[in-house]
């Protein structure tokens, strides 16, 4: 059976909530689940179409095509559209608008977007259906495939908003507006796509577009959000700067393993809470507030939002502690992505923690465009305090000259690594593609 969208749309009753359409998209073979949808996109490396056997064969009950490019004599239905990841985003926001949501909360940000969404799913759920993306499912695709999983009773949907180049955000905000906008930070992330860190602000700041919109939560520790939303008067912000709505207090200079310690006050009321967290870092406090503030929008208090994310665990690559040896060794799993800002974070961190033998696997941060080098340089008064610091990828070698170890891959770095002894804390840190997660593997095995 071929259908075209518009095929699709004329077999299906007027109550679009009840089309019987899979409820899982994958677009990657190996995602697919059994009766679910496969989506043969078409990629700068690869092309999903080729793909489409093995999808098959992995249980897949349906497959989506680009327009003439059906292979045939395939046991399941396919559909052929002009514009696959488009034209499923349109049937994602038709489901959107026949479902009676509460609220559609839509994260965006350069840094923090998966642990606010994280967060916030966990201090949401004891009150609400709610709904969320399964991972890092933030481009158009990936919410449509959220959007199509969606249950029937879901109250709340969350969803994340990514994006590498101009006009990305718009769409997301276009297809499935959201009516609270969380706005986590603004900083040198996807350069090449956006030139300076200017042009990632003015990106962001399209989520504000949305035709639902009634508030904005925004990181006011941000200097760019801090100046872009002062005027704004259906926002609020979160941070340590006392003019904010929702006040960050940290109330020691030494970081102490496993949890990380914080006093969030909402300044208009004076309502206060103590939150402790295991996770990984003092800038981890901004995402748990942005989405306890979120929570204390929808009328829950901040003290229960600290009992709810009291056992809130970090997500694998996002500041994962792991304790190794009966409590002698720690790693920090924060290998899923890089860019200045985090990376700074992370390493003052680093800094705090009182430990004999500290080593650092440091991934190059990339997609910073021209000026990747000077990003890279600026980090290294942070490097002094660990005992061996391992740089992975040519962007440090350019960038750093001094007493480090540079491996021009992960497998270098690890067999580096495996030849240190007496180590006690070890931070993993660099961009997803570098591929710093099989270390953290190895050692954790």
């Amino acid at each position: 059976m071929n259908m075209t969208l518009e095929e699709l749309f004329d077999n299906v009753p007027e109550n679009f909530a009840r089309m019987e359409f899979p409820n899982h998209l994958a677009t990657d073979s190996r995602d697919v689940e059994k009766g679910g949808a496969f989506v043969a996109l078409e990629g700068e490396k690869t092309d999903g179409h080729n793909y489409i056997p093995q999808a098959v064969s992995n249980g897949a009950g349906l497959v989506i095509v680009r327009k003439g490019k059906n292979p045939g004599g395939l046991s399941v239905p396919v559909i052929e559209l002009e514009n696959p990841e488009r034209d499923l985003a349109s049937i994602a926001s038709r489901k959107l608008k026949a479902h009676d949501l509460k609220d559609i909360i839509g994260i965006t940000g350069s840094v923090g977007k998966t642990t606010t969404r994280a967060a916030l799913q966990k201090v949401l759920s004891p009150r609400f259906n709610v709904h969320a993306p399964e991972r890092s499912f933030n481009t158009l695709i990936g919410c449509t495939a959220t959007i199509m999983a969606m249950p029937k009773e879901t109250e709340i949907l969350i969803l994340e908003f990514g994006a590498n180049k101009p006009g990305e955000i718009s769409e997301l905000t276009e297809y499935f507006p959201p009516s609270i906008a969380i706005l986590t930070a603004v900083a040198p992330v996807h350069l090449e796509g956006f030139g300076t860190v200017e042009g990632v602000l003015n990106e962001k700041m399209r989520i504000t577009n949305s035709a639902n919109l009634r508030k904005i939560i925004f990181n006011n520790d941000n200097e760019y959000l801090s100046e872009a939303f002062k005027y704004y008067v259906n926002s609020m912000g979160v941070g340590e700067h006392k003019d904010s709505d929702f006040v960050i207090s940290h109330d020691t200079s030494e970081y102490t393993l496993p949890a990380m310690s914080f006093v969030l006050a909402y300044r208009i009321t004076q309502e206060i809470a103590r939150f402790t967290v295991n996770i990984w870092g003092k800038h981890n406090a901004v995402p748990l507030s942005l989405a306890s503030a979120v929570a204390h929008e929808l009328d829950i208090p901040l003290q229960e939002s600290a009992e709810s994310l009291r056992d809130f665990e970090a997500l694998t690559g996002r500041g994962r502690v792991i304790i190794l040896d009966e409590g002698r060794k720690f790693v920090v799993d924060d290998a899923y992505n890089a860019n200045p800002a985090s990376m700074r974070a992370s390493l003052e961190t680093f800094a705090r923690v009182k430990c004999a033998g500290k080593v650092a696997v440091l991934g190059e941060m990339r997609e910073l465009g021209t000026n990747a080098a000077m990003y890279h340089a600026e980090l290294a008064p942070l490097l002094e305090g660990i005992d061996t610091v391992i740089l992975v990828g040519e962007i440090w070698r350019e960038a750093l000259k001094g007493d480090y170890v540079y491996a021009e891959d992960w497998r270098k770095a690890l067999e580096v690594l495996k030849g240190i002894d007496g180590w006690q804390g070890l931070l993993v840190k660099g961009s997803n593609s570098i591929g710093l997660s099989n270390i953290i593997r190895e050692i954790a095995e």
